[in-house]
């Protein structure tokens, strides 16, 4: 379980748009407009207790042992490939392959509208690809009209290899953040979502920029009282890279 939670992210990060809450609020362009081959690197932390066993052959990943943990360091690149179905025949979305060096690690798959970005789907690629998790609607991550302050339930289902598994999420827009990283200053709204993944608990916060994505994420896990995982996301490049064809 815990191997796959390292090859899972959401999602996903991305031309610095500088703007006042109000002008947030009232724009005209679209939320985020990517182009095939665009291109964002990150850098991932992963800390873990000793006992749990870090998935092996990342390139660059460095490791050190801290008093009581590991803590893996490594570069993580997404490119948007356009808008494609998701299985054959299948519905179409955004789709953003993520990999590690040249390793394709995973697939996300969301709905860009002008106001809003919805979650659809993914797929675990690596050395033992899975079949496409689907969601039975969108979810919306992010919204143009979320200031801050916003709470509310999400109830999805997720088709996994034919079956339904449900879930719930508490989201929550903490509202509208600036943010220093090496790719650049960022306006960001600022997202929490709280949930259950099986019998672990799942604490999340994203910061989402307009006109660019996704620029950092936190995400951990809790067994009990015990915090059993703490992975770091942090945007340090964008760039443009054409998708292999």
């Amino acid at each position: 379980m815990i191997k796959g939670l390292f090859l899972t992210s959401l999602l996903c990060s991305f031309i610095t748009l500088a703007y006042a809450e109000d002008e947030v609020a009232d724009h005209q362009e679209p939320l985020w407009s990517p182009s095939v081959g665009d291109s964002w690197t990150y850098k991932v932390s992963v800390e873990v207790a000793k006992s749990t066993t870090l998935p092996p052959g990342i390139p660059g990943q460095k490791i050190e042992e801290l008093e009581g943990k590991v803590r893996a360091t490594y570069e993580q690149t997404a490119v948007y490939h356009g808008f494609l179905p998701l299985s054959e025949g299948g519905p179409k979305a955004h789709a953003f392959y993520f990999s590690n060096g040249e390793q394709l690690e995973e697939i996300q798959y969301m709905l860009i509208e002008k106001n809003a970005v919805k979650a659809l789907g993914s797929k675990q690629e690596g050395k033992n690809p899975k079949r496409v998790i689907s969601l039975s609607k969108p979810i919306p991550i992010i919204d143009y009209g979320w200031k801050g302050g916003e709470a509310f339930p999400v109830v999805m289902d997720q088709s996994i290899g034919g079956k339904k598994m449900r879930m719930t999420r508490w989201f929550r827009a903490i509202g509208w953040e600036d943010l220093e990283t090496k790719a650049g200053n960022f306006k960001a709204l600022h997202i929490q979502v709280t949930g259950m993944n099986g019998g672990l608990e799942l604490k999340r916060g994203y910061w989402f920029a307009p006109g660019t994505g996704f620029i950092k994420e936190d995400k951990k896990y809790y067994l009990g009282d015990k915090m059993i995982m703490n992975q770091s996301r942090e945007l340090i490049k964008i760039g443009n890279q054409q998708p292999a064809q």
